[in-house]
């Protein structure tokens, strides 16, 4: 069965923010939906934001308390040195804040060889990881962003690395972090790491990620903020002052776009009828389902899609399809819907399914099931100067 209801209004383009980076991007942490974007695919040197991704594969391939033991040669590697000995021994945890606060490129050999055994191992690595990421402009050759022509990604890019990244407690932790103090195995003279993003100072909502310079790409950022549970991503790259950028951006998609619940977990989203059921299956989702959009643009589209083999009866709790919620901008997300009561079978002969499609078009005043609670924020920050360093 399908029942179609219009009500998809898409909203009317809205200018960007005011930003002098040639390529630069805003992204919903959770969703990954691009709020804006300049320029955010084309290949270009990324510097030290490198390290995401030597960061993030460090997470996977290692535990915190291994131990990282600098490979010889590593004294010769410069500048943004941690200033590492041949033979000395970090643990991986220390190790990440000196390479995310430090930025220290002695440490992404180190790394390197500590988890593929040699830069170029690791480099392939690093171009397997973007690739599942589905990163289409990246090309890594090292792991700390140090000048080489063949070593290139975009905006889009790291968004896409910094939102995997991102869901380690551990990195979370270490790029919000100011200063902190390691343990070493031999420079017992150099422990207290600190970090080169400077915005974390600025503005108490920014909780990450990482600065990047050199004189070839300029400065990149690759940034994170969150206001009220609303976590964006933004990515920079060469800038000739990241900070006024960001701090531009950020404001921006604060004042143009609202986090709001479009369906809570648990609550219902609309009803399957499958032919030889006493009544139609009421659908619920699992979890809260979030739409980033235009303060008041919540209309949107919701497409369940049931089960191939679904047949009753059926259990509560059950999952019995897959469902597109489309926002007001056309952005789509997909989420498994589940029956919030068990159906049993009509005192009827067959059993089988009448329709998998089942559409529904949601409005303002969508009914209770739609946009509970919703919340508008406004966020109110002291004005700033446009030169903020």
């Amino acid at each position: 069965m399908a029942s179609i209801l219009t009500a998809l209004i898409i909203g009317q383009a809205i200018s960007g923010p005011v930003v002098d980076a040639p390529s630069a991007i805003i992204v919903d942490e959770a969703s990954g939906k691009v709020l804006w974007g300049r320029n955010a695919n084309s290949p270009m040197f990324p510097a030290s934001t490198t390290k995401i991704m030597t960061a993030m594969l460090l997470l996977e391939h290692s535990t915190p308390g291994e131990i990282i033991t600098a490979p010889p040669g590593v004294e010769y590697i410069e500048p943004s040195s941690m200033h590492l000995k041949t033979g000395e021994k970090v643990r991986v945890k220390d190790m990440l804040y000196a390479l995310m606060l430090r930025s220290a490129n002695d440490g992404c050999v180190a790394v390197a060889h500590h988890v593929a055994g040699s830069v170029p191992n690791f480099a392939d690595l690093m171009n397997r990881k973007a690739q599942q990421l589905g990163c289409a402009n990246t090309k890594f050759t090292n792991p700390n962003g140090l000048p080489d022509e063949g070593h290139v990604t975009s905006a889009s890019d790291l968004t896409l690395m910094a939102r995997a990244a991102m869901k380690y407690p551990l990195f979370r932790e270490v790029v919000r972090t100011k200063k902190t103090r390691i343990a070493r195995s031999i420079n017992a003279k150099d422990l207290w790491m600190v970090n080169r993003n400077k915005y974390l100072g600025k503005d108490p909502s920014a909780d990450g990620i990482k600065t990047g310079y050199t004189k070839a790409a300029k400065s990149c950022y690759v940034g994170s903020a969150t206001r009220e549970n609303f976590r964006v991503i933004t990515a920079i790259l060469g800038s000739e002052e990241w900070i006024v950028d960001h701090a531009a951006m950020l404001k921006w998609v604060y004042k143009n776009y609202d986090r709001q619940v479009v369906f809570r977990a648990g609550a219902p989203v609309g009803q399957i009828e499958l032919a030889g059921l006493e009544k139609p299956i009421p659908a619920m989702t699992g979890i809260n389902i979030i739409s980033v959009v235009r303060p008041g643009k919540t209309d949107g589209t919701l497409k369940i899609e049931t089960l191939p083999d679904l047949r009753g009866p059926i259990l509560k709790k059950q999952k019995i399809g897959e469902a597109t919620w489309t926002d007001s901008d056309g952005f789509e997300q997909r989420f498994a819907v589940f029956a919030s009561e068990a159906v049993d079978l009509a005192p009827v002969q067959g059993n089988s399914l009448l329709g998998g499609t089942l559409w529904l078009g949601v409005g303002v005043a969508g009914g209770a099931w739609f946009l509970q609670n919703r919340n508008r924020r406004r966020f109110i920050y002291g004005r700033r100067k446009r030169k903020l360093v």
